[in-house]
């Protein structure tokens, strides 16, 4: 076909290597392949293709390195080799490719550094060699660098447009520069200098060191200047000031970025974007009431030392959609007319110093807020607010997700309009000081999926409201003074996967609809006054991660079920009244990393398999009924005394102040056996033929003694014997 101008199969699923013919057409002008399954290499020989403007192969599966004649492709325009496995180096005869407008690499295996020829070409507009192992400097300012390049991506992360939230304001880009860490700081100038005509500077997340370079304020057509996720030193130059068409200016995450805002920057009308959350940063945020930022729609300045007041001008920013201020030590009250913002939506002010209105009970700011119908994110917990909720915070726009107030000095009870807020995915009022029961008006949240009370001051039951949150995965009641019977109904919470109930006055048996919850990763009901047995339907707790039931009056025998919870990581079961012995199914939990079983009944011994628990960390059994020896292997092997008190029983050579076993273990009681047949049976058979002989010898000498005794019976017997009529006659019967 050798009229054949255009060839173009792109997304066809094409498979195998692609034909070397291809190169070697002289009339073709578009190679188009992209998005198949091609593999090998490309063509190594030289090219023939005088009239190609275009070879885009990008997605496929190639492998190999760009060959070297590929500067033969003289009149190439566009070429594009993204998204392959290519690797090598890029070739410096690229620079003969006179015509080339783009030049897209991106995510591939290349290594070396970019050739400093590819800058020589004045058609090129645009480079993209992201994701790949480049290295070695930019070298832009070498050579005949040329300034009409205004696409330029060489960045380590595609995610370089990162806020805190989703819904942070966007641009449409018409211009980028992305460099990576290879680059220093200190050649900057000289670039800015080339590239006059720079729109939109991107250098987000990298390594790069140094200071800003005052420079950048010569670049009157900067619109975006990113700088985000790098280790930039020093203070904020005042030429940045300069930048009146700047729309984002963003330094956030340089950790040590000093000093203060110029106030020069907040004079920039054109501004939608200022990010210096995560530095170094102190000072006051600029008051002077001419600012003026129309066209504001983030103001990021989080996680810094500054102080003062938050300042007027921001409620003059009516397109402000983000505020973070959070994590620094701003004083004063939060301003009651932040509902001039309509079109916020985050609200970021926790962790401050900010304080209620002088001889105010009610926090009066959540009146103004209620006109702020975007909002999502309502965070000003860790202030020292010192007030109570009041009952307009029903009036708050249902669109906020996340209601976050937690050690804030909040008492009083908790509205019941709180039900209006059906947003609601997370509900944080934890650390407080609120009292009162918990309103079943809670039950209306349908979407809520986090529900933060503990470390308050509530009282009374869990109502069975709680039952209706159907997306609920984390439920914080502990440290409460909560009382009754923990509802059945909990059980068929089938989200649920934190559910933290300890510290409060419940009381009765557990429901058993809560040992079915297979989703559940953590339980804490310690420290209450439950009681009865554990019943071994425990063991469907499969995913269970933590199980605090100490402090409780929970008796009876432990489940032998609890082995089947090979996920279980941390168990405490003490201060109970469990008895009967330690079951020998706690060798299966091979997750666990701890175990206290102290102050219960348990009688029996220390089962020697629970030194083969090796992520077991630490153990505690004191005060139970335990004997026998203590496993020295495992975790048992650098285990206190403390772990063992109370156990009069237990023996075990290791551990100081236990005393020693008679018989440790099988092992020395086999050896014990070799000693008495190796050393004590030869010495009783000694003995007894010690004994054999000296009977012998005795009952010999017997003999002998007995036949001098006869001889001497024989002699008696020799003489005459008289009758007892011959002695009558002879006495004349005296």
């Amino acid at each position: 076909m050798p009229r054949l101008r255009v060839i173009d199969v792109k997304n066809n699923q094409l498979n195998g290597s692609i034909p070397t013919s291809l190169f070697q057409n002289r009339r073709v002008q578009v190679i188009s392949l992209a998005f198949n399954e091609l593999s090998g290499e490309m063509w190594r020989g030289p090219w023939y293709v005088p009239e190609l403007r275009v070879l885009n192969l990008r997605n496929n599966s190639l492998t190999g390195i760009i060959p070297p004649s590929i500067g033969n492709a003289t009149t190439l325009m566009n070429f594009s080799l993204s998204g392959n496995r290519v690797s090598g180096n890029i070739p410096k005869e690229v620079g003969n490719l006179s015509q080339l407008a783009f030049f897209l690499l991106s995510d591939n295996q290349l290594t070396g550094s970019i050739p400093a020829t590819l800058f020589n070409i004045s058609s090129l507009l645009a480079v993209s060699v992201l994701h790949n192992s480049l290295s070695g400097p930019l070298l832009l300012d070498e050579g005949n660098i040329v300034s009409n390049l205004y696409f330029f991506k060489y960045i380590s992360q595609p995610n370089f447009w990162l806020h805190s939230f989703q819904h942070m304001p966007t641009h449409r880009a018409q211009s980028f520069v992305h460099i990576l860490q290879q680059y220093n700081w200190r050649h900057t100038p000289e670039i800015l200098v080339v590239y006059s005509k720079l729109e939109e500077f991107y250098i987000g997340d990298n390594l790069i060191k140094g200071t800003i370079p005052t420079s950048l304020g010569n670049i009157s057509t900067l619109h975006n200047l990113h700088c985000r996720n790098n280790q930039i030193v020093g203070g904020i130059p005042p030429e940045l000031g300069k930048l009146s068409n700047l729309r984002e200016l963003s330094f956030d995450n340089n950790s040590n970025l000093i000093g203060q805002i110029p106030e020069a920057i907040f004079n920039i009308s054109s501004l939608e974007v200022i990010g210096f959350s995560f530095n170094n940063l102190s000072g006051r945020i600029p008051t002077t009431t001419g600012l003026h930022l129309p066209n504001l729609e983030g103001l990021y300045l989080g996680a810094n030392q500054f102080k003062g007041e938050i300042p007027l001008f921001i409620t003059n920013a009516s397109k402000l959609q983000i505020l973070e201020l959070n994590n620094n030590f701003l004083t004063g009250t939060i301003p009651n007319n932040l509902g001039n913002l309509r079109e916020l939506r985050g609200l970021l002010l926790y962790n401050n110093q900010l304080t209620n209105e002088l001889r105010e009970r009610e926090l009066l700011f959540f009146n103004s807020l209620a006109d702020c119908r975007m909002l999502q994110y309502l965070q000003v917990g860790s202030n020292p607010l010192n007030g109570v909720l009041p009952n307009s915070i029903g009036n708050l726009s249902s669109t906020i997700e996340n209601f976050y107030i937690v050690d804030a000095h909040i008492n009083g009870l908790i509205p019941k309009s709180i039900g209006n807020m059906t947003g609601l995915t997370s509900l944080s009022l934890d650390g407080n000081n609120l009292t009162g029961s918990i309103p079943s008006e809670i039950g209306k949240l349908k979407q809520l999926q986090g529900l933060y009370l503990d470390n308050n001051k509530l009282k009374g039951h869990i109502p069975e409201a709680v039952c209706h949150l159907s997306n609920l995965v984390q439920l914080f009641l502990n440290v409460n003074e909560l009382s009754g019977l923990i509802p059945e109904c909990i059980g068929n919470l089938s989200m649920l996967q934190y559910l933290y109930l300890g510290s409060n006055k419940f009381s009765s048996k557990f429901t058993l609809n809560l040992w079915k919850m297979s989703g559940l990763l953590y339980l804490d009901v310690s420290q209450n006054s439950m009681e009865g047995e554990v019943p071994s339907d425990i063991g469907a707790l499969k995913a269970i991660v933590e199980l605090h039931l100490s402090s409780n009056h929970f008796s009876g025998m432990i489940p032998s079920t609890f082995g089947e919870l090979q996920n279980l990581q941390y168990l405490d079961l003490s201060n109970n009244s469990f008895f009967g012995k330690i079951p020998l199914s706690f060798a299966n939990l091979i997750s666990l990393e701890y175990l206290d079983l102290s102050s219960n009944d348990l009688s029996g011994t220390i089962p020697m398999s629970l030194e083969k628990l090796s992520y077991l960390k630490s153990i505690n059994v004191s005060f139970n009924d335990l004997e026998g020896e203590i496993p020295s292997g495992g975790v048992f092997a650098n285990s206190t005394l403390q772990s063992f008190l109370g156990n009069k029983g237990l023996c075990g050579m290791h551990i100081l102040e236990i005393p020693a076993c008679a018989i440790t273990n099988p092992g020395k009681q086999s050896k014990l056996k070799e000693v008495v047949l190796t050393i004590v049976t030869p010495v009783v058979i000694a003995s007894f033929l010690i004994f054999l002989f000296v009977s012998i010898w005795i009952m010999k000498r017997q003999k002998k003694g007995m036949s001098k005794d006869v001889e001497k019976v024989l002699e008696i017997g020799t003489h005459q014997l008289v009758s007892y009529h011959e002695i009558q006659r002879a006495t004349n019967n005296f």
